[in-house]
């Protein structure tokens, strides 16, 4: 293991010196540049192939600097190193002592509305489980409590939804306010419960997801669950839904595998930048390394160790303060990218594709970022990285799109 660490570091090292001397005499160099002097105030421009580095403005920008979500190729690498490419996500169904249904999470971040009516189907159906229970639990053991991620604040946008052992819709919901003031749930698989009703009273007309406050969403959760559940004959004496953990006498009735696997879970990630599910594959990739229960500081050594020992990313290449790209604190340099793009090929088929090609965009205020593949029959890396107030990516993109690298 020693041996194969050292290896691929070395290698790596090799890749990064060796490949800065080749592009500085290219024949269309001074072209770029001049191109490049006029959109590049404060960030970077790489283009790759297996062997070298092929072109890079400015000359010798090899930084750290904030790379929005493209730091979710970090993240998802990690996840598919740990769990596998085809590992699905389980949720875990006991019946406990006073005849209560206890739910344990295991952070599953597609728990969306159609995974629980194939639940409350299939819990139907088992002669262990009660028609009319006492009451239902949430088991988030697995999970410290009140989890805060960097560059989070709560508020009612999608993207500030709550990580947590075991959440509902990606701690959000959908709702369809008319002209009239009616609200009405925007998804006809997920009904509309007493809160969700409530948080769409101040929304205007329209169609609006809205983030469960943090405070609110097992309550949520707990209506939204029992709903469905009572769809397909299940109720409880109790409506109102408790926290503890599965007692000893607890009794394992079902385990629930995800639909999707952890590929299609990236490729739903890449594709919509979704934030919570980023953080909760980092959480559940530090728990799966460390053990539980998942903490923020686990799912950063995770990454942290991945990037170093596996691809060989010396830890001066990069900052990694939460999964997903939304913090600020977050730092990579072009290289650090580069490598991760690298690791990434097998899967590059989970990017979304703009102009035939796929990559990974991400921005925030003044951030800027892009990082994919200009060929993926002859692997043709660039590297996109822009901290500044105006947005020329797409501009940078199409000027690559527009060079001929391939003679070089």
């Amino acid at each position: 293991m020693q041996e194969k660490t050292l290896l691929t570091i070395l290698a790596a090292c090799i890749y990064i010196l060796f490949s800065n001397v080749l592009w500085a005499a290219t024949p269309f160099k001074a072209e770029l540049d001049k191109k490049f002097s006029k959109l590049v105030k404060n960030g970077s421009v790489t283009v790759a192939s297996d062997k070298w580095i092929l072109y890079r403005y400015p000359p010798k920008q090899n930084s750290l600097l904030v790379p929005a979500s493209v730091q979710k190729y970090a993240t998802a690498l990690a996840a598919l190193h740990y769990f596998g490419s085809q590992f699905r996500f389980s949720t875990e169904f006991y019946m406990d002592q006073n005849n209560e249904l206890g739910i344990r999470g295991h952070g599953d971040p597609f728990l969306v509305s159609e995974e629980w009516q194939k639940i409350a189907e299939r819990l139907s159906d088992l002669p262990a489980v009660p028609k009319i229970s006492q009451g239902l639990f949430f088991d988030t053991s697995l999970f410290e409590e009140n989890i805060q991620i960097p560059g989070l604040k709560y508020s009612l946008n999608p993207y500030d939804a709550r990580n947590g052992a075991l959440v509902v819709n990606f701690n959000t919901v959908n709702l369809k306010v008319d002209k009239n003031g009616a609200i009405s749930s925007a998804e006809e698989q997920t009904p509309l419960t007493p809160f969700a009703k409530h948080l769409g009273k101040k929304l205007p007309s329209g169609i609006h997801r809205v983030s469960i406050p943090p405070d609110s969403g097992f309550a949520y959760a707990g209506e939204l669950l029992q709903t469905i559940f009572l769809r397909h004959g299940l109720s409880f004496k109790n409506r109102k839904v408790s926290l503890r953990q599965v007692s000893s006498a607890g009794q394992l009735v079902y385990r629930h595998y995800n639909n999707l696997n952890l590929q299609d879970l990236i490729a739903g990630m890449m594709l919509y930048s979704n934030n919570f599910t980023a953080n909760q594959l980092l959480l559940t990739t530090g728990m799966k390394r460390f053990g539980s229960p998942a903490s923020l500081k686990k799912g950063r050594l995770a990454v942290e160790e991945y990037l170093t020992k596996e691809l060989g990313i010396s830890a001066d290449q990069f900052r990694i303060a939460e999964g997903s790209g939304i913090s600020r604190k977050n730092r990579l340099t072009p290289d650090a990218v580069l490598l991760l793009l690298k690791a990434f090929v097998p899967y590059k088929h989970l990017l979304p594709k703009e102009k035939k090609i796929p990559y990974k965009t991400g921005t925030l205020r003044g951030v800027y970022s892009m990082a994919g593949y200009l060929s993926t029959s002859d692997p043709l890396y660039f590297v996109i990285l822009l901290n500044q107030q105006k947005n020329h990516r797409e501009k940078i993109r199409d000027i690559l799109l527009a060079t001929d690298f391939s003679s070089i």
